[in-house]
């Protein structure tokens, strides 16, 4: 009898599928006849073109142009819903709702709590959600395209990601089939916890709130290029991130960092010097299974954001050295098997 490998959680999602419950992430209803003018002339992303089925990525920014939530944004053929970040869909309503002028037709609805929410990573995850929904997506499904699916006798969406996200597929159901939809899924593959799903996202270069994502940074700063359109024309902040790219002032890069032998998760928030550029921080930092040690994400200076070079790490008065890495880490095994590119140029 041959013997059967199982593969841990983090090993799967390398190397074939695994899935994550994403609950605790934010989802948000946007209604009413004024809903794309009202996210277009509030965030990064062009919503004039966007259709029923489709999605994009988008930044709402502050008047400086700094980040104050990215968003996933899906059309519906009478609505818009809007994936938020962990914990932050409360508060995103209520920004959102005191920016409706008298006379938008709008009405923002936070849906959380009646909505479960998973990913499904890998490099067979295409193949994996083939097999739970008896579907042949195939490759045609573009970046953030979504469809309607029955799973576990449910009506569910089923979500292609792309650049700025860490699952190659996200299924969003309601609440009270959450453990229907957990059974079907662990049946088919191992599930992720939180420390596999950091991980993942560490290695594969995604910022999040809270770690890369503040109202101290703007999405070129992050790595969110994928989420701006240069060609829209005015929204909020539109003018600072304008200049930045116009005068290529972008100043400051998300870089990984290969930390030293035994340094771990104490490092986050500590500053990163390279010569007399103003210090940067290490905003994310965990044991990476591929690179076979710690490593970090961490926002640099642009002269220290060249890949191979190396950079000054000081915490507690202790000087260490690290090595600037590409992102993804070059040594992680890809999490989707073809590379998905950005919805536009």
């Amino acid at each position: 009898m041959a013997e059967v490998t199982i593969l841990s959680p983090y090993r799967a999602a390398r190397e074939a599928a695994a899935a994550s419950e994403m609950s605790g992430w934010g989802w948000l209803q946007v209604a009413g006849r004024d809903r794309l003018s009202f996210l277009h002339r509030l965030s990064t992303n062009d919503f004039r073109a966007i259709e029923p089925g489709q999605g994009l990525p988008t930044v709402l920014t502050s008047p400086a142009g700094r980040v104050l939530a990215l968003l996933v944004a899906y059309a519906d053929s009478t609505d818009l819903y809007l994936r938020t970040e962990p914990g932050r869909a409360n508060a995103l309503a209520r920004y959102l709702n005191g920016l409706i002028f008298w006379n938008d037709e709008v009405q923002v609805t936070d849906l959380s709590s009646e909505r479960a929410q998973w990913g499904i990573l890998g490099p067979a995850a295409t193949q994996a959600v083939g097999q739970i929904t008896g579907r042949d997506l195939g490759r045609d499904m573009a970046p953030y395209a979504w469809v309607w699916i029955t799973l576990a006798g449910v009506a569910a969406s089923l979500h292609r990601g792309g650049p700025l996200e860490v699952p190659g597929w996200t299924i969003v159901a309601p609440w009270d089939a959450a453990g229907r939809i957990r059974a079907v899924l662990g049946h088919t593959m191992p599930l992720l916890d939180e420390s596999a799903w950091q991980q993942l996202r560490v290695e594969e270069g995604i910022p999040a709130w809270d770690h890369e994502l503040s109202d101290q940074v703007t999405p070129l700063e992050v790595g969110l290029t994928a989420a701006v359109h240069f060609d829209k024309g005015c929204y909020t902040g539109q003018e600072v991130i304008a200049r930045q790219a116009n005068y290529d002032k972008v100043n400051r890069r998300l870089v990984g960092l290969i930390l030293p032998p035994g340094k771990g998760p104490a490092l986050r928030g500590a500053a990163v010097r390279a010569g007399n550029a103003r210090p940067g921080v290490i905003t994310s930092v965990v044991d990476s299974p591929a690179i076979g040690g710690a490593i970090a994400l961490a926002i640099v200076p642009r002269s220290a954001a060249q890949p191979g070079s190396v950079v000054t790490i000081t915490q507690a008065g202790e000087d260490l050295a690290a090595e600037v890495a590409p992102l993804p880490f070059p040594a992680a095994r890809p999490l989707a098997a073809t590379v998905l590119e950005p919805p536009h140029g």
